[in-house]
């Protein structure tokens, strides 16, 4: 995390078998032991959120501090519209069923695999008025490029 220079990072999950994806500046690291949690907040309504809901994981792409990375960001600030992947250019898209989906490429350092937490009576997911903060659990990092 002390590589993270700005918290603009890019969320995807998957809705049954709809990709969802959304760039978010609220993103921080909650703890390190006794396992990696995460956390950030979503307005509400979100696609994004009723993915990483729905199925209880989502990716988290750590974003390159240069052009690549402000590309990628700037790719998923327009909504989860049908297609919400196609046009990216850079990185590329790894699909695997039952897994989010994973930006592979430029502008992508690390990606955090993570899976909502499940610990009290909430779990990982807390409404605050029309947000939802969000506390995932880590438990896989990929390095990117």
């Amino acid at each position: 995390m002390r590589l993270l220079t700005n918290p603009v990072v890019v969320c995807t999950s998957t809705h049954g078998s709809t990709p969802r994806a959304m760039t978010m500046s609220s993103f921080t690291s909650l703890t390190l032991s006794p396992t990696p949690l995460v956390t950030f907040n979503v307005a509400t309504p979100s696609r994004t959120l009723d993915a990483v809901s729905a199925s209880g994981e989502f990716n988290i792409h750590v974003l390159a501090g240069d052009e690549a990375g402000a590309a990628v960001a700037d790719h998923f600030t327009r909504g989860n519209v049908d297609g919400v992947f196609d046009g990216l250019e850079g990185a590329e898209v790894e699909s695997v069923a039952g897994l989010p989906p994973l930006l592979k490429g430029e502008g992508v350092l690390r990606v955090l695999r993570c899976r909502v937490l499940k610990d009290g009576p909430h779990g990982g997911l807390m409404r605050v008025r029309d947000h939802v903060i969000v506390v995932g659990e880590v438990v896989e990092m990929i390095p990117g490029k």
